[in-house]
C-alpha cells in the first residue's frame, strides 16, 4: 500500500467525499459545480518559507485559519483578503468565545478535566 500523500488528503476532502454522497455538484471546480471556494496563502513565514513554494500542497500541514485569504460560499465572498465581510468580525469572535466559554464550563461541572497546578 503506497504512503498517502497531501494531494490524498485534498481528494478526500473534496471530490472522493462529494461522490461518496453522491453529489457531483460538490468537491470540484467545474461547470455546475456550487461555488464554494477556498484560498490559502502557503507563502508566508508562518506556513510557508516566505516564497510561493515548489510543492504548495505540503503547506497545507502548517497552515490554520490566520493563512486563509479568501472563502466564497454559493459565489459569494464570506472572507476577502483575510477578512470577514458578511457579519462583524469582532461580534463573531465575541459570541464564538462565549459559546467556547460555555461549553468548557458545562465540562468543568462534569468533571471532564483533571485538575493541573499552575
Amino acid at each position: 500500500m503506497a504512503a498517502p500523500t497531501i494531494r490524498d488528503a485534498l481528494e478526500g476532502a473534496t471530490r472522493i467525499a462529494a461522490d461518496g454522497l453522491r453529489r457531483p455538484d460538490l468537491g470540484r471546480i467545474k461547470p455546475g459545480a456550487k461555488a464554494d471556494l477556498c484560498t490559502i496563502d502557503v507563502s508566508g513565514y508562518l506556513v510557508g518559507g516566505g516564497a510561493f513554494p515548489p510543492e504548495p500542497l505540503n503547506h497545507l500541514l502548517y497552515a490554520n485559519g490566520r493563512a486563509v485569504r479568501h472563502v466564497m460560499t454559493d459565489g459569494v465572498f464570506q472572507v476577502y483578503e483575510g477578512a470577514l465581510v458578511t457579519d462583524d468580525g469582532a461580534a463573531v469572535a465575541e459570541a464564538g468565545g462565549a459559546a467556547v466559554q460555555k461549553i468548557r464550563d458545562a465540562l468543568v461541572s462534569e468533571d471532564w478535566f483533571e485538575p493541573t497546578e499552575r
